[in-house]
């Protein structure tokens, strides 16, 4: 089962978030600040990260959290923002984000999101599970 770390302050938003996405098929742990975010990512090993602006926000630069994450794994991050224009969100994709879902948060658009950044993984898994060795030659079954 795929794992979206869910890192968000405001309670009764990650509950109805974290409703939404074990709903969806997916393990949420959560996070309530970067540096509990961190200790997750390293304990829990997310395949998704998605993140409250109000977090991203956070640092002298207001990316810090994206830069922090990002120096110590790979994984997508999605940022939920507080701006209806997705212009907003142009900080948080050069400093990291993979992508910034404008507020109000539409629940089908974090679905796909979440789902279109896990394809690539799943399609290296499955080209792993794939290919077999048979001396120098490779067999793709």
């Amino acid at each position: 089962m795929d794992r979206i770390l869910l890192i968000h302050p405001d309670p009764k938003a990650t509950d109805k978030l974290t409703f939404l996405l074990q709903h969806s098929g997916f393990q949420v742990p959560t996070a309530v600040d970067a540096d509990q975010a961190l200790a997750e990512i390293s304990r829990t090993e997310p395949d998704v990260i998605v993140m409250a602006e109000a977090i991203a926000n956070k640092g002298q630069n207001g990316d810090e959290p994206c830069i922090r994450i990002r120096q110590r794994c790979q994984t997508p991050i999605i940022i939920l923002g507080q701006d209806e224009h997705e212009s907003a969100g142009v900080h948080f994709l050069n400093s990291g984000a993979d992508t910034y879902i404008p507020s109000p948060l539409n629940p089908r658009l974090l679905l796909a999101w979440a789902r279109s950044l896990l394809r690539p993984r799943d399609l290296q898994r499955h080209q792993a599970r794939c290919t077999q060795d048979f001396g120098r030659q490779r067999m793709h079954t």
